[in-house]
């Protein structure tokens, strides 16, 4: 981007690449140097003697949670990176693009090891500004506009993803006024909010080593309301209800953008902040039964949306609201663990699916309409494979890693909040539907395409799809429950620098709760092999609905969108009547301005004119004066 002729063809997005693949190498070396204590390097003094004297740092704070964040970042970024070299090699700001990649993943990384509220607030909002360029890089519409038709076509498209982006970016300003009011809160309480200080603090060390901590009232309140704007902040970012409709829209970005947004980065980071704030959440119950419940009810809603959508990327993006909403729920539940779990699991099966989705639309000339696909896997016949390894992982289908990372949260929910657990359940019913439903019109049955001969991705494209294939097959091995013979290997990392909160439940319930998982999702499945073979969903009133994503923009539009609107047009007819009256003086004010401007020449001779003139006209005056009082 800032020198775009020392990066021709390709070897910007390469450079890209392997700028994100060293950031990947260099987390892996601290991941593996870290030992049982975390690092914490002070690189300057921020803002020294100012904020009440609080001195504020810019400092990095790496332990087990936030080594494994940068590991997701950097080695999903690159495969993401690597994968959008080929995606985007025909795109005219092919540089721009991976300057904005590269962009978007150094500030999730200064978000996730900055030691200190306001620093992760820059990365932040770095990151929010990188999803406002990303999700609105087609600002113009792709392609070149041949005749009127493509270029109104090209204009419609670039006004809805400009629409799209700057949604995201003001709807994600509710959220961050959260976060800083939370921040400020946190600062009036404890008189810092330095992360690794406020570990350090007594009353919050002690809750977060597990033992009994009795607050006083004002002292109790106080760390509430701080996470409950903390709560209002990480909605914004993850796409919670009711701040959820900004990420579907989201699609309106290259896929690879999708892909980066859903899986590795962005909307991840409201999950990143509550376990990074274990220590508040520990003692703020009231605050963490609203993130569980904010989570269910999102989990639900998502999966709701996602059962008859047409867009072959927006059933993702609906899966994507709906699976953050499940990590919600586990770390409202103090499930810490079993929510940055699957946070990992999620990342590798949905960046899968996302790549695989933008193969399908690259094959088809960027065609996303699931109805006019089918009968892929006889053309692409890699990208189905690994397809259909992403959905039995999402679906939880053992030996796939969403088995392992999903029952951990169904079996915390099921041991605190029973009717956390029904909707959890349900949601596992949903998911497995859904992404059958996905899996069945894209690739099985007849083909519906309009093109000649639709062709599988290049090897640029394959590679990362098939990495991430065997990480959304395998990763889940790393936590494997005592029941089935494991050791909860991830748990007692992840241990090490947040609390896991375990939930104590016998062997054979954990096994017959791991059964009915299992059972919802093969069920789902089923049902979505009946419905595709009989269509019976699409013209129903739930189909329509859930098209809709049950009318929660409607409803937004008609609450505030269009009353906003109606106001906005109001202020405009007003203003241009009163810039046509302004328009009117001045005109005239000019009008018979200008009538002295014609004297006002600047030549001498004029004005010498005009002092002869005026002198006649004072001498004439004054003779017809004195003429008239001598009579």
């Amino acid at each position: 981007m800032c020198f775009p002729r020392l990066f021709s063809g390709k070897s910007g997005g390469y450079f890209a690449s392997i700028m994100v693949l060293l950031s990947f190498l260099v987390a892996a070396v601290n991941y593996f140097g870290l030992g049982d204590g975390p690092r914490h390097e002070v690189l300057w003094q921020w803002l020294p003697d100012m904020a009440l004297r609080a001195n504020l740092s810019v400092g990095f704070y790496l332990d087990q949670l936030s080594s494994l964040m940068t590991l997701i970042i950097t080695g999903i970024g690159f495969l993401i990176h690597l994968y959008s070299v080929s995606y985007m090699s025909h795109d005219a700001k092919f540089g721009r693009f991976f300057a904005f990649l590269n962009f978007f993943v150094s500030m999730m990384l200064i978000l996730v090891l900055a030691d200190s509220y306001p620093l992760m607030f820059v990365g932040w909002e770095g990151v929010g500004t990188a999803s406002f360029l990303l999700i609105g890089f087609w600002f113009a519409g792709r392609g070149e506009a041949k005749d009127a038709a493509s270029f109104a076509a090209a204009n419609t498209e670039g006004i809805n993803n400009s629409n799209a982006a700057r949604k995201a970016f003001i709807m994600n300003r509710i959220g961050d006024l959260g976060f800083m009011l939370g921040m400020f809160l946190l600062f009036k309480l404890f008189g810092t909010v330095s992360i690794p200080e406020l570990m350090q603090n007594p009353i919050l060390g002690a809750a977060s080593a597990g033992q009994q901590v009795v607050l006083g009232g004002t002292l109790a309140n106080g760390i509430e309301l701080v996470c409950l704007f903390l709560l209002v902040g990480a909605i914004g970012k993850s796409g919670q209800l009711p701040l959820t409709t900004w990420l579907p829209d989201a699609m309106a970005g290259p896929t690879p953008v999708s892909a980066l947004i859903h899986a590795a980065t962005m909307v991840t980071a409201g999950v990143y902040l509550i376990a990074r704030s274990h220590f508040l959440f520990d003692l703020a119950p009231h605050a963490s039964t609203w993130v569980a419940w904010v989570g269910g009810l999102t989990a639900l809603y998502g999966a709701l949306s996602a059962l008859n959508q047409s867009d072959i990327k927006k059933i993702l993006a609906f899966s994507t609201v709906s699976q953050l909403g499940y990590m919600f729920m586990a770390v409202g539940l103090h499930a810490y663990s079993a929510g940055v779990f699957h946070l990992l699991t999620h990342a590798f099966f949905k960046a899968l699916l996302f790549l695989a989705a933008g193969a399908v639309i690259h094959a088809l000339h960027e065609e996303q309409d699931v109805r006019k696909m089918g009968g892929m896997h006889k053309f692409m016949p890699f990208t189905h494979i690994v397809s259909l390894m992403g959905v039995l992982a999402i679906c939880g289908i053992p030996i796939w890693s969403g088995f392992f990372s999903k029952d951990a949260i169904l079996a915390a929910a099921y041991t605190t909040n029973p009717a956390l657990y029904v909707i959890g359940l349900g949601v596992a019913l949903l998911t497995a539907f859904y992404m059958g439903r996905w899996y069945f019109l894209v690739w099985r049955g007849e083909y519906r395409g309009h093109v000649a001969h639709p062709h599988d991705a290049d090897m640029l494209m394959k590679v990362p799809l098939g990495i991430l294939a065997a990480g959304a097959t395998l990763i889940g091995l790393l936590n494997i429950p005592a029941f089935l013979g494991g050791g909860h290997a991830f748990d007692n990392f992840l241990g090490r620098a947040i609390p896991v909160h375990a939930h104590e439940i016998a062997h054979s319930t954990e096994l017959l709760l791991t059964v009915l998982a299992v059972l919802a999702g093969v069920a789902g499945l089923g049902w979505a092999y009946w419905e595709h073979k009989g269509r019976h969903l699409f013209n129903g009133p739930l189909g329509q609905t859930s098209a809709h994503a049950l009318y929660l923009q409607e409803l937004y539009d008609g609450l505030v969108g269009n009353p906003s609107r109606a106001v906005a047009s109001g202020l405009d007819t007003v203003d241009r009547g009163v810039d046509s009256a302004l328009s009117g003086v001045a005109r005239n004010t000019s009008a018979s301005g200008g009538l002295f401007t014609l004297w006002q020449n600047g030549f001498v001779r004029a004005y010498a004119v005009s002092m002869l003139l005026g002198t006649a006209l004072i001498i004439g005056y004054w003779a017809v004066k004195t003429i008239g009082s001598g009579l």
